[in-house]
C-alpha cells in the first residue's frame, strides 16, 4: 500500500511483474467455514506429500488451545507455535526448525507475513479470514506456492450470516 500511494502520487516509479516465475501453479484458494474434517484433509494431503502447513491462527490469548485442539485433529502432525509476543531467540529457533523440516504445522499469528520463505510449505490455513483487510489476505496467501508445487490456501470464516458486508465483499473478491 505505501508503495503504491508513492507511485500514484509520483514520488516513485511503480514496477509491475506481470508474469509469475516459471513453472509456478497459481495458489488455489478456498473460503469455508469452520470444518474440522477440512482441516484435516487439508493437512494430511499437504504432510502426506512431504510439504509443510502455515495455520495462521492471529489471537495470541488462544493460540495454545488451538494448537492443541489441532493436535487432536491430527495425532500425527508435529505441530510447534510462533507469534510476536515469544522471546527473540524461542522466536528464531521454531522458525529455524520449521525451515529445516524439523515438524510439519507451525501454528502461527501474522508473524509469517513479513518476508518468510519456506518452499516446502504449501498449504495455509488462515483461521478468521474475515478481520483481514484484502491486502493483509494476499499477502498471507504468498507464503506458499514458493516452488513448482501446488499451493493451497484455505479462508475459514464464521457462519457466512455473520459476516459484515465489507468482510463479504473482500471474500468475494478472493
Amino acid at each position: 500500500p505505501r508503495t503504491l500511494n508513492m507511485s500514484l502520487s509520483g514520488m516513485r516509479d511503480l514496477s509491475i511483474i506481470s508474469t509469475p516465475p516459471p513453472h509456478r501453479l497459481a495458489v488455489k484458494t478456498f473460503i469455508c467455514e469452520w470444518d474440522k474434517a477440512i482441516i484435516r484433509e487439508a493437512c494430511q494431503r499437504e504432510i502426506k506429500r512431504g510439504g509443510q502447513v502455515y495455520f495462521l491462527h492471529n489471537e495470541v490469548e488462544s493460540i495454545e488451545r488451538v494448537a492443541a485442539e489441532l493436535g487432536k485433529i491430527m495425532p500425527e502432525a508435529s505441530i510447534r507455535i510462533a507469534h510476536g509476543q515469544m522471546r527473540e531467540r524461542e522466536l528464531e529457533a521454531v522458525m529455524l526448525d520449521f525451515y529445516q523440516r524439523r515438524f510439519n504445522v507451525l501454528v502461527c499469528s501474522t508473524i509469517i507475513e513479513s518476508g518468510i520463505d519456506v518452499p516446502t510449505a504449501n498449504t495455509n490455513v488462515i483461521n478468521r479470514a474475515d478481520r483481514f483487510g484484502l491486502a493483509q489476505i494476499y499477502q498471507l496467501r504468498g507464503r506458499v506456492g514458493r516452488s513448482e508445487e501446488q499451493a493451497y490456501a484455505y479462508l475459514f470464516i464464521p457462519e457466512e450470516s455473520r459476516l459484515g458486508k465489507d468482510a463479504q465483499k473482500r471474500l468475494k473478491v478472493l
